[in-house]
């Protein structure tokens, strides 16, 4: 990242995600003014009405790697170092699996439907009772189908 700012001053949430960021003045930081380092965390403070866990004066360099990452990864700070660390997602919660699945069941349960649709409209058309009747009853399998399945992932292990 080409910039002239060599310093920020950034929030961060308590899970390390950075928030809310202004410049912060070279001259002031690298003279370590305790007032304007301290005037300068509380406008970043005043920012945001999410409940941040550090103010902190940063570099451009990790500014950027919060920001933008590095092309691959995502960062957030490290608590503990309070240097930037590749961000890794927690392992989805059952219930956030129970949810995708029953997402994923769903868009193909309701693709196959329309495909029912198509098929009964066109055998309406020709007026082939044969087709009508077979249709419905693999319609009525298909439905009998997604239910088990269903249920099948809204049970409790």
């Amino acid at each position: 990242m080409a910039t002239n700012v060599k310093y920020y001053c950034m929030a961060f949430l308590k899970d390390g995600t950075p928030s809310v960021r202004i410049f912060a003045n070279t001259k002031d930081i690298e003279k370590n003014n305790e007032k304007y380092i301290a005037e300068l965390k509380q406008k970043v403070k005043k920012m945001t009405e999410e409940e941040l866990f550090v103010v902190d004066i940063i570099s451009a360099s990790d500014y950027d790697l919060y920001v933008n990452g590095d092309g691959t990864n995502t960062y957030v700070r490290d608590m503990e170092t309070g240097k930037p660390k590749i961000y890794i997602p927690p392992e989805p919660t059952k219930e956030e699996l129970q949810a995708q699945a029953l997402a994923n069941l769903e868009s193909e349960y309701n693709a196959q439907k329309e495909g029912f649709k198509k098929d009964l409209d066109t055998a309406n058309l020709a007026g082939n009772t044969e087709a009508i009747k077979s249709i419905q009853e693999e319609y009525m399998e298909f439905n009998a189908a997604y239910e088990e399945a269903k249920n099948e992932i809204l049970k409790d292990e």
